[in-house]
């Protein structure tokens, strides 16, 4: 494996059976994989199946049984802008939890042979990576997303409402998408994109936090999208601090419920030692939901 899936694989295992199961069945494609058996022709089945040449030894026809797997075509929607470059609540970059959250994604589908394409990038507009199967191929997406750009300044703003908007114009056929990104707004414009995306696919989403601007103060925490200071010395007021957690609070329990009115499974994410069991239980809601 390569380097990024190798990372993902260390806070993630390899153990994944019983993820992924379930879904719409419209999210599921049937696809023959390689020759079973051979039996007799009955009345009825395909001709094209017959195989001739094993017919012409045997001296009956016969007919190819192949074996059979459903997979799922998958779509990895990330936030490659500024707000990625933030420390999560455990001290580590959010776009380097976000690559082993896709590498674990990317770990799951392996074994199903999905087919897994991806959207990425910020305010100013997204990157297209069609759908395949195999393991160079989620190491190349890892790859891509992971070397966007060498620092924030190079970034673009987050707006993951572009990338969903993106998807919702150009993708028609269901599938399941697996949206990585920080703790949008709950405003309209997601409300709107939202209700688009998911009368036509599945959707699941990992959301990465910041580090509360309250516990990064003393050491001088900053926004990076804007590069203002967060607080500054009001962080020592009880009254300023008592406030923005209020606010916070608020401000997460209007998302949480935009995305239960939307079935949406979600989980948060603060480090990458959470990974596995956040996860299992965001693939574990959305199997019961199918």
């Amino acid at each position: 494996m390569g380097k990024h899936l190798n990372r993902a694989k260390a806070y993630f295992g390899t153990d994944t059976r019983g993820m992924l199961e379930g879904g719409r069945y419209a999210l599921l494609h049937t696809r023959s994989l390689e020759l079973d058996e051979l039996r007799p022709y009955v009345p009825g089945d395909d001709v094209r199946d017959i195989d001739w040449k094993a017919s012409a030894r045997s001296g009956g026809v016969l007919i190819k049984q192949f074996v059979s797997e459903k997979h799922h075509k998958v779509l990895l929607v990330a936030d490659a802008g500024r707000n990625m470059c933030a420390l999560a609540p455990g001290g580590e970059l959010k776009s380097d939890i976000a690559v082993n959250v896709l590498g674990a994604v990317g770990l799951i589908t392996l074994g199903r042979t999905d087919e897994v394409g991806m959207v990425y990038g910020d305010a100013r507009g997204s990157v297209n990576v069609r759908q395949r199967r195999g393991e160079n191929h989620i190491e190349s997406v890892l790859t891509r997303y992971h070397g966007h750009s060498a620092g924030h300044t190079a970034r673009g703003p987050s707006d993951i409402v572009c990338q969903l908007t993106y998807v919702a114009t150009h993708y028609r056929h269901p599938m399941l998408i697996v949206v990585v990104s920080d703790e949008p707004d709950a405003d309209p414009r997601l409300a709107e994109v939202l209700g688009r995306l998911t009368a036509r696919h599945d959707v699941m989403w990992a959301m990465i936090p910041d580090m509360p601007a309250v516990a990064a103060a003393e050491d001088g925490a900053y926004d990076v999208a804007t590069g203002r200071r967060v607080l500054g010395s009001a962080s020592h007021e009880p009254r300023v601090v008592a406030a923005y957690r209020m606010a916070e609070q608020r401000r997460i329990r209007h998302l949480a419920e935009m995305m239960t009115t939307h079935r949406i499974p979600h989980v948060t994410i603060p480090r990458s030692e959470a990974i596995r069991a956040a996860v299992a239980d965001m693939t574990g809601v959305w199997s019961r939901a199918g």
